[in-house]
């Protein structure tokens, strides 16, 4: 009789953070009492329905050395045109398989058992399963009204922040919109030097914003202490793909490259011939429509929650909304009532971490006619958004 093997979960698979659409209100599996089509006002959806390139082909012929590397002279020849800065293409960028792979790569080829890596909270939860993965301690630093919505400056350089290795930074940050300006960045590098942290910066959103972006690379001293990374189709306007490049210091990319090959990295020649072209027509039509859309959603939203008194906190910077609660409301009680009451689909605040309890993030991915049919319901019947008391 053969006996059954067990195989034990690994101890890291418990420690890790729930993915955002585990908090999602479960009642979204069904049709709730009422009948109501759902409005989906939680997910970041990016040009739903546009076919990737090369898709549609039976045999996909993947991109070579020699693609890589002439696409690397392209997106060198953007970064000094439209952000300042000047790199090598070969020895300075790495072109990889969308940023949330790309920090897996950096946590695994950076990281040892044991050390300590500062994560943003509110944030998303992928920068602290990387790092549990990779065998590391994740450390969240506080992004607050007490801070402005911005790093804590404080709490980074104190003796918690000394034991870190790697910080990472959403900047434009999910979910708060906040952007950080010149004096912002200009003090996460002396201090990025001084307490000789390495700071990883997911510039997933840049293109998005409603102001020009600034990039960490660009400020005295950043290249000697940050890495950006940047997602492709949200930057040049693409349909969605993991398709990414990093930027920061030859030995960052080569330490990257080394892990890219171990692990394997598939990059269609497709991908590279329309980001190509993006790049050549940045801003394209494409991403032009996209930054309408979201500017127009936001007119929308901001409209219904100011009728009802809620309190839009953190800026413009990024396709979403950080909204705080009246009271002492929990999050997840609010989103379970507006999706059972009126089929309106939110994401709580608390799937960024528990400080993001008290708030929710409203997607600008989603369309005004998304907005002003939430408005229709919320005005019908009992309303659940109502004007705190003063």
């Amino acid at each position: 009789m053969i006996k059954k093997v067990i195989l034990e979960k690994s101890d890291k698979l418990y420690h890790f953070p729930f993915d955002i659409d585990e908090y999602l209100p479960k009642k979204t599996l069904v049709r709730n009492p009422k009948k109501l089509p759902i409005i989906d006002l939680a997910k970041f959806r990016w040009m739903s329905g546009t076919q990737i390139a090369g898709s549609d082909k039976t045999g996909v012929q993947l991109a070579g050395r020699d693609d890589i590397a002439d696409f690397k002279i392209i997106l060198a020849e953007w970064l000094k045109s439209e952000l300042g800065i000047k790199v090598m293409p070969g020895r300075e960028i790495y072109v990889g398989q969308g940023i949330r792979r790309t920090v897996f790569d950096i946590c695994l080829a950076f990281v040892d058992h044991g050390d300590t890596v500062l994560c943003p909270e509110p944030g998303i939860s992928f920068y602290k399963k990387m790092v549990i993965a990779a065998g590391g301690v994740p450390v969240t630093y506080p992004i607050s009204k007490n801070t402005e919505y911005k790093p804590s400056m404080k709490i980074i350089s104190s003796n918690l922040g000394k034991t870190a290795k790697i910080l990472f930074l959403n900047n434009p940050h999910n979910p708060t919109g906040i952007m950080l300006d010149q004096t912002d960045l200009s003090n996460l590098v002396r201090m990025a030097s001084k307490m000789n942290i390495f700071i990883v910066n997911d510039a997933a959103y840049s293109s998005l914003a409603e102001e020009k972006y600034l990039s960490l690379l660009s400020i005295p001293g950043g290249p000697k202490v940050a890495l950006e990374l940047f997602s492709i189709p949200f930057t040049f306007g693409l349909p969605y793909m993991p398709f990414s490049f990093a930027v920061g210091q030859p030995e960052i990319i080569r330490g990257l490259e080394l892990f890219a090959k171990t692990l394997g990295t598939i990059i269609p020649l497709a991908w590279i011939e329309q980001a190509v072209d993006a790049i050549k027509k940045y801003p394209s039509k494409e991403l032009k429509d996209a930054r309408k859309g979201i500017a127009e959603t936001r007119h929308e939203a901001s409209g219904l929650l100011e009728k009802y008194g809620w309190e839009i906190v953190g800026g413009k910077s990024s396709p979403f909304l950080w909204i705080k609660i009246p009271g002492r409301r929990l999050s997840g009680t609010l989103a379970q009532t507006l999706i059972r009451r009126k089929g309106i689909l939110v994401l709580p605040g608390n799937a960024f971490g528990e400080t993001g309890d008290g708030h929710f993030r409203l997607s600008l991915t989603a369309s005004v006619e998304d907005y002003k049919l939430a408005r229709q319901r919320l005005e019908s019947g009992t309303t659940i958004l109502t004007k705190p008391k003063r």
